[in-house]
């Protein structure tokens, strides 16, 4: 049987993951893609046959990607560039869209106009 400490230790983890949660909220793809709300920016991964295209958010309202650059990296934040994406519209980046299979895991790097930086995870279903 669990200790009491062990149940109320428990209990406020799970309370506490919960209001960081709800705090945030959890994104609905905009585009039917794949989204990462990890942190402050949202990105959103939308594949077609021969381009992807990230979306870029931030609490819902659209960032301006102009003068920004982007990379694809397969496996790591430091992993392989697989693309390279260009500004294109609002708030997208896009490129021509590399091989990559169900499972991968997925890092974009944005970096803005005024150069900070940006990281978000996609892990392909």
């Amino acid at each position: 049987m669990k200790s009491k400490w062990t149940q109320a230790l428990a209990f406020a983890v799970a309370l506490s993951s919960s209001a960081i949660a709800g705090a945030h909220g959890i994104a609905i793809p905009k585009h039917g893609g794949l989204v990462d709300n990890g942190g402050e920016i949202t990105f959103e991964l939308v594949t077609s046959k021969n381009r992807i295209t990230i979306f870029v958010d931030d609490h819902g309202k659209p960032v301006s990607t102009q003068g920004a650059s982007a990379e694809l990296l397969a496996g790591s934040r430091t992993g392989k560039r697989i693309a390279t994406l260009s500004p294109s519209g609002l708030n997208a980046v896009s490129g021509t869209k590399p091989v990559f299979r169900s499972g991968d895991r997925l890092y974009v790097r944005l970096t803005m106009h005024d150069g900070s930086i940006s990281i978000g995870e996609f892990i392909v279903k």
